[in-house]
């Protein structure tokens, strides 16, 4: 067939037009799929952290093990080093970030903590050594020795665990679960005790832990 001759023909010019058309819709519609998949996906961040040698990746809803690791040594250091002065700090900070099931309850004991912190002048300091993850339960765990420094007398050195549950909302962090273990360096070895992780120890209070 002479395609060049069809094409000229009054035949052929419909049956071309009719062949553009289709191909029109066909853009189109992939176009539509095209727009509808890009205005639904969930972008994914990566960042790469200045204390990190690796890139962490977090969605709007998701964090990977790195992201909630570095996520949960930052709460461990925030409520591990706390001075009378420095408690409201710690306290905004921390409420920022709480999940509503566990917020009243542990600021509460937090508020209770501080004020105890502030009577006695006490000081604590942690020094992490271990960042684990819990791959059962999805939790972080920081180990390291928290020193309980006061007005006078000897200061106290305690073997500590902070326990936390950290999500994803929105890209932020959330803390959905707090708990801190400890027993102490000398002496007692044996003994854990098992309280919030606000100032937790600055009281002697144990024997309760924040759950979601």
């Amino acid at each position: 067939m002479d395609f060049k001759r069809f094409f000229s023909s009054y035949s052929g010019v419909v049956q071309e037009n009719r062949i553009w058309r289709a191909l029109v819709l066909v853009l189109v519609a992939a176009n539509l799929v095209l727009g509808t998949v890009a205005f639904s996906r969930r972008e994914t961040v990566v960042l790469v952290p200045a204390n990190l040698s690796q890139e962490v990746r977090v969605g709007v809803s998701v964090g990977d093990r790195a992201y909630r690791e570095t996520w949960g040594l930052f709460f461990a250091l925030l409520l591990g080093n706390v001075t009378p002065q420095t408690h409201d700090f710690v306290l905004e900070g921390v409420g920022k970030c709480l999940a509503p099931g566990i917020y009243q309850e542990t600021l509460k004991e937090m508020y209770a903590q501080a004020k105890e912190l502030k009577v006695n002048n006490l000081a604590i300091s942690f020094e992490p050594t271990e960042v684990a993850f819990d791959e059962k339960t999805e939790r972080v765990l920081v180990k390291g020795v928290a020193l309980l420094r006061g007005a006078y007398g000897v200061p106290q050195a305690l073997a500590r665990t902070y326990e936390l549950g950290i999500e994803v909302r929105d890209y932020r962090p959330v803390l959905t679960y707090l708990a801190s273990y400890e027993k102490k360096e000398e002496g007692d070895a044996g003994k854990v005790n098992k309280d919030r992780p606000g100032f937790d120890g600055a009281g002697g209070s144990g024997g309760s832990q924040t759950r979601p």
